[in-house]
């Protein structure tokens, strides 16, 4: 069943991994796709063909959404594309893992306007572009705000913002039938992980998963289409831990 049949969604960083997983899942379910990369073209276009292919609609947009501007102009594209915007799906991050001592101007910079700056880039671009009856937004969080790991000083104190702000945007936003809710993820396959995640790590932390395996980013994907969704018109201000169970 098409639940999102007539709608149009913007996921950013969806070249790759959790975000290309979310495109695919929202075209399956009826909705016409903005891909956006930064860098990752071929794998853009890949996750656009794939969609093309099962019949789906999508499109690839390019933007460093850590640029206000470009940010912005991601949501102007995908309406000039579509002629609508029903879904917004905040996905893209910038990764850094140092301790305190180590964090320099340049990476906090960056982290800072992937992270946090371009997600009120984009909520101030499609505000005024959702129809009448509402809209979605998804912010992509994750846990290590919840469960301190030394070194994630910044990561982790950009991710308690994306929290923050999920939560301030449902009050603002929910007079207008936008419903903001947040999905963070546990442990999950992604190149990310598989590059700089040690083995050893790994396996401490599916041991302490109930459900016992690694998460697979359709796992993630599966949870924004639900709240994409009309099945989640009453949620709103959550964020949902799509994790497994994991406890620290």
């Amino acid at each position: 069943m098409e639940k999102l049949k007539g709608k149009v969604a913007l996921v950013t960083g969806s070249a790759r991994g959790i975000g290309a997983a979310i495109a695919e899942r929202l075209a399956a379910d009826g909705a016409a796709v903005a891909v956006n990369y930064s860098k990752s073209a071929k794998e853009a276009e890949g996750v656009a063909e794939r969609i093309r292919r099962s019949g789906g609609q999508a499109i690839m947009l390019k933007a460093d959404v850590g640029e206000w501007s470009q940010a912005k102009a991601l949501v102007e594209e995908t309406v000039k594309a579509f002629g609508r915007f029903d879904i917004l799906v905040n996905n893209a991050a910038a990764l850094g893992f140092q301790p305190v001592e180590q964090v320099d101007e340049v990476q906090l910079r960056r982290q800072l306007s992937v992270n946090v700056e371009a997600p009120i880039a984009t909520i101030q671009a499609a505000a005024p572009l959702f129809p009448e009856e509402g809209g979605r937004v998804i912010n992509i969080t994750s846990l290590v705000q919840l469960y301190p790991l030394p070194g994630n000083t910044v990561y982790a104190a950009t991710k308690g913002a994306i929290d923050a702000m999920t939560r301030i945007w449902a009050i603002e936003f929910g007079a207008r039938g936008v419903t903001v809710n947040a999905v963070g993820p546990g442990l999950t396959d992604t190149d990310a992980v598989k590059e700089n995640l040690p083995e050893g790590i790994k396996k401490a932390l599916i041991k302490r998963t109930p459900l016992g395996r690694i998460g697979m980013p359709s796992d993630i994907a599966d949870v924004v289409a639900f709240l994409a969704s009309p099945d989640a018109r009453w949620i709103t201000g959550q964020v949902l831990l799509a994790s497994g169970g994991f406890t620290p």
